[in-house]
């Protein structure tokens, strides 16, 4: 069978969607709720096209220039949108999957929202041996973390069952064990997935000695985001 690439390497004008503190990690999906005006004729625009966006987190002190263009992250998230559900008023709640990583080279601002020229920012190789090392500790402290964490466990079991893939999985893991939106964008622009390996190990291994403390719970994590 033909490794056929679900993505091309570059791509001239996709629309651009910056979203505060927020990120979304390749192999996974989530959900959207769109209701500014611009970015409701963002998604009717994609949906009409090739249902392609780029998420991308905003950077700090977007607060004073929010219906602006405040600056964005140079790292972002090549998504499509997978189902699109228009309500009634004109906004748009949207499941989009992540495809890839992106690297934002151009930003245009050309309508009522901006447009960017991206490159995909695909993981570096790895050493094999290495990584299964890494790995074997990360899954090995996950399901500590799952024993610890009981019923509430079960969406890092789904997570650990859905592929054996490293990056992929890496991916994954860091949307459920990652919650502050600085240590996900530093994630996401991690392109060795042995160092995300090992700063994910680093994650659990801390969720793991916080496990009994009332705000450590993944009962609510969005499986959407790791299917």
């Amino acid at each position: 069978m033909l490794d056929v690439p679900i993505v091309d390497t570059a791509y001239e004008a996709l629309p651009l969607f910056p979203l505060p503190n927020f990120v979304v990690f390749p192999n996974t999906m989530t959900r959207l709720h769109v209701f500014e005006p611009r970015y409701r004729l963002l998604a009717s625009d994609a949906i009409a096209t090739n249902r392609l966006l780029v998420l991308v987190g905003l950077q700090g002190g977007w607060e004073s220039d929010y219906y602006g263009a405040p600056p964005v992250h140079a790292i972002g998230s090549l998504c499509k949108i997978i189902n699109e559900e228009r309500l009634p008023d004109g906004r748009y709640n949207l499941f989009v999957h992540c495809l890839a990583r992106v690297q934002v080279t151009t930003v245009h601002r050309l309508m009522p929202y901006r447009m960017a020229s991206v490159q995909v920012w695909p993981d570096l190789p790895f050493d094999n041996v290495r990584m299964d090392d890494v790995m074997q500790r990360l899954t090995s402290i996950v399901r500590g973390l799952m024993v610890k964490l009981g019923e509430n466990g079960g969406a890092l079991g789904a997570v650990l069952a859905a592929t054996r893939k490293p990056g992929i999985l890496t991916h994954r893991l860091a949307a459920a064990l990652a919650a502050e939106p600085a240590e996900r964008q530093a994630l996401l622009e991690m392109t060795d997935p042995i160092l995300r390996a090992e700063r994910l190990s680093d994650l659990a291994s801390d969720l793991l000695l916080r496990v009994d403390q009332p705000k450590v719970d993944f009962s609510g994590i969005d499986l959407a985001m790791v299917n």
